[in-house]
């Protein structure tokens, strides 16, 4: 079997075709299996993390530590590198921390990489907000207790306990109900 190649005289190869087609499939199973495994080594020696800081806006900031690459898979790790990267951050600029949330995603491997996201706010010393509860970034605190109503008039009372008695005349309210309803007028009159 001859390969042309231009400019060189004709090369023979002496091997027959057959035995061309032979291939050892142990030495190429190692071959691959080398391959990989030089692959996985890499991914690890280049396994590593991002920091990525974010001004939310009201003295808030989010900072997002994400993996490298799918092999860095400790979360725990993660979110300690983020809240360290946060005290630093206050540290650095003169300010107290005040963690909103700690948190991380731990994606099935080969889904995505893994990531701790804390957001916190960033205060001077001394600052009342730093004793407060802080609402999470997008929520609304709960509203306050209506104040109570101010206590009845006496003849108020009265014409109240006159509607109630005139509604138990005419059975529209039992006896329980207008005792308990009576009740309920004299606990607000006091």
């Amino acid at each position: 079997m001859s390969f042309p190649f231009p400019g060189s005289p004709h090369l023979t190869c002496a091997a027959a075709p057959e035995k061309l087609r032979a291939v050892n499939t142990n030495s190429l199973g190692r071959v691959f299996s080398a391959g990989f495994l030089s692959l996985a080594l890499v991914g690890v020696a280049l396994a590593g993390t991002t920091l990525h800081t974010t001004e939310l806006g009201d003295n808030t900031y989010q900072i997002v530590c994400k993996a490298t690459s799918a092999f860095t898979r400790d979360v725990e790790a993660m979110k300690a590198e983020a809240q360290a990267a946060a005290e630093q951050y206050c540290t650095v600029h003169g300010k107290q921390i005040k963690v909103i949330s700690l948190t991380a995603q731990k994606p099935f491997f080969s889904t995505g990489y893994a990531s701790a996201t804390i957001t916190f706010k960033a205060y001077n010393a001394g600052d009342p907000a730093l004793t407060a509860p802080v609402a999470a970034p997008g929520t609304v605190a709960a509203p306050a207790a209506p104040p109570p109503p101010p206590p009845m008039t006496t003849t108020d009372l009265y014409n109240d306990l006159l509607k109630l008695d005139d509604l138990r005349k005419r059975g529209i309210l039992t006896e329980e109900e207008f005792q308990a309803e009576k009740k309920k007028l004299l606990s607000h009159s006091q």
